[in-house]
């Protein structure tokens, strides 16, 4: 499990959303999770603080192995982002790249990555025909955008949403 974050680390460029895409594909492929049980877990890590993709990790070698997994996945996470940060310091040392070129190529890149997270996001929402997840994402959208409200109260507001009608779908309550 820790080469697989650690893969994941090597090949995911842009911060957590940008690379969900890729660990959404990796997790289940390698069947540490369910697609189910992998909504929940990047629900739980987008309500805690930090990265998410880190707290992704995290939250897996948890759930697989207790603390030393929880230790050994986000470890192995990020040691690829270190090895990138001296090996670029290194080449732009040596061969005095243009940085600023190079930040404009990673940028698109990101965007693209992000851009596909989204649809496979949105995917199970269309397919599935969740009309009240595609609401509250619409509600979380627009107030995202019209408002000036902290995210963090957004994602809570979205989250106590979502807990008080699933309460109501599934017990009546």
């Amino acid at each position: 499990m820790v080469f697989l974050f650690f893969e994941i680390g090597f090949i995911s460029f842009g911060g957590g959303w940008a690379s969900l895409g890729i660990i959404k594909q990796l997790i289940i492929e390698n069947k540490l999770l369910t697609e189910k049980a992998l909504q929940d877990a990047i629900s739980i890590s987008q309500m805690t603080p930090g990265p998410v993709a880190v707290n992704l990790a995290t939250y897996i070698g948890y759930l697989k192995y207790g603390l030393p997994g929880a230790f050994l996945n986000t470890l192995f996470l990020v040691m690829p982002a270190i090895i990138y940060y001296y090996t670029a310091k290194m080449f732009l040392k040596k061969f005095n790249l243009n940085k600023n070129l190079l930040m404009k190529s990673l940028r698109l890149g990101t965007v693209v990555l992000i851009s596909v997270t989204f649809l496979s996001v949105l995917k199970p929402i269309i397919i599935e025909k969740n009309i009240i997840s595609a609401i509250i994402a619409l509600y979380a959208l627009i107030l995202f955008i019209k408002t000036k409200i902290d995210p963090i109260y957004i994602i809570l507001s979205s989250a106590i949403i979502g807990m008080v009608i699933f309460s109501y779908v599934s017990y009546g309550l």
